[in-house]
């Protein structure tokens, strides 16, 4: 292989993963659109981008993702109020999620005879970055507000068949049995709850939202997302309650984010963890 001709698969393989991060960043852009407007019933109030302050449109050349930020040091043109931290960090959190699934699922690239394009991978790799974005939001908004949209859990539950239908490695008997399995525990849990404590230990949006990483992974996922999420949740609830010197069992706490970091672990190292947990990772 001549030298020339490293250096172009190099830079053909350089501007697909810069194409990807640039694809996420904008993707992140939107997440924090969603954040902010879905829990208030004003997604579709602006057709463009307005400052939360003042309600002044924001031009297209202040509205680039992080580069934006930078520019105006954290202040917005209009009203001089301070921009929230989380549109960079959603931004940049998405980014980098794109590109890292573009190393797991690397569908597009050069050889030296003519370009690759793996259509399994791509499916998979959009798969991925949908779920992951749709688990970003629904846990800021819980995280946030103590709530998860039902257009969001409730969208994913009907959106299952299709993605059943067009996954490789998802049919529809999983889909289906994760979202009866997924729904069907936590709603056991919160029932049982209620008959010992008389009070909701749980809210019914981390039912649906389990259901539907069940019928979005399959019924697999159903036990380790849940096992995950509450061994990290309680972990971080308590370290939280003593930090703050305000231990008590009755503080409420979103378990949303939990879950939706469980399904991701599971979605990205499903094997790796299970192999860890049952002691067969370790050397022979």
């Amino acid at each position: 292989m001549s030298y020339l001709t490293l250096q172009i698969l190099v830079a053909s393989q350089s501007f697909i993963f810069w194409s990807i991060i640039a694809i996420g960043a904008c993707v992140g852009s939107f997440l924090n659109v969603c954040i902010f407007r879905i829990p208030e019933n004003s997604f579709f109030a602006h057709t463009r981008s307005v400052c939360p302050r003042c309600g002044a449109q924001i031009p297209f050349y202040l509205n680039i993702p992080v580069v934006s930020f930078i520019y105006l040091r954290g202040r917005a043109n209009c009203c001089n109020a301070k921009i929230s931290w989380q549109y960079p960090i959603i931004e940049i959190s998405t980014a980098v999620i794109f590109g890292a699934l573009y190393f797991k699922f690397p569908f597009a690239g050069w050889t030296l005879q003519s370009g690759v394009f793996e259509i399994a991978d791509f499916i998979r790799w959009t798969h991925a970055v949908v779920f992951i974005s749709l688990m970003l939001t629904m846990s800021m908004i819980d995280a946030r507000l103590m709530i998860i949209p039902d257009v969001l859990s409730l969208g994913m539950i009907v959106l299952s068949p299709v993605v059943a239908l067009v996954h490789p490695d998802l049919d529809f008997r999983s889909s289906a049995l994760g979202v009866v399995l997924g729904g069907a525990v936590l709603y056991a849990v919160a029932w049982g709850y209620w008959l010992l404590r008389k009070e909701y230990g749980l809210g019914f949006g981390d039912v649906k939202l389990l259901a539907a990483i069940g019928g979005w992974l399959g019924w697999q996922s159903v036990f380790p997302t849940l096992f995950l999420g509450s061994i990290v949740g309680s972990v971080l609830a308590i370290l939280v309650m003593l930090l703050a010197r305000q231990f008590s069992w009755q503080t409420k706490i979103p378990f949303g984010p939990y879950l939706a970091g469980g399904a991701v672990a599971h979605l990205l190292w499903g094997t790796e963890l299970f192999m860890w947990l049952s002691g067969g990772g370790g050397a022979s």
